[in-house]
């Protein structure tokens, strides 16, 4: 399996097989904490080979710089089809509601394959004055 996609993102879905993604992101900026971020999604794009499993177990978490879950991590069965192309795809897309930060930091979203680690992505939690360039805007 590899990771084609992997991203978070304002939201997504799945069309017959092809992911549309809008707004994706790495930093979030906000004046107040703790803070809630009232909708995200994930979005994966995983590429199988003829060799790999017809399913896979993912897991996603994301934790902060110390290693601690912000949010309970999310497990999925991934199913793709054997097709004649040498390769198959899955997509995934997981929303995530009301999503909580106590305090700016550092971040990441975890992705494991079958209990192995498969991607990371950074996220920013940052205050207006820390934030380096463009992000996205609460207020």
């Amino acid at each position: 399996m590899v990771t084609e996609v992997f991203v978070i993102c304002d939201g997504a879905n799945d069309s017959h097989g092809k992911l549309n993604i809008l707004g994706a992101f790495d930093s979030i900026v906000s004046a107040e904490f703790p803070f809630t971020h009232s909708h995200c999604a994930i979005a994966l794009r995983l590429r199988y080979d003829r060799t790999d499993s017809e399913e896979s177990r993912v897991r996603l978490s994301l934790q902060n710089r110390a290693g601690d879950e912000v949010l309970t991590s999310i497990e999925a069965t991934v199913k793709h089809s054997i097709s004649a192309n040498p390769t198959s795809v899955a997509n995934l897309i997981v929303n995530i509601n009301s999503l909580r930060f106590e305090k700016p930091g550092d971040y990441a979203v975890m992705l494991e394959s079958d209990g192995l680690p498969a991607a990371v992505i950074p996220l920013y939690v940052r205050p207006p004055q820390d934030t380096g360039g463009s992000a996205w805007r609460t207020h």
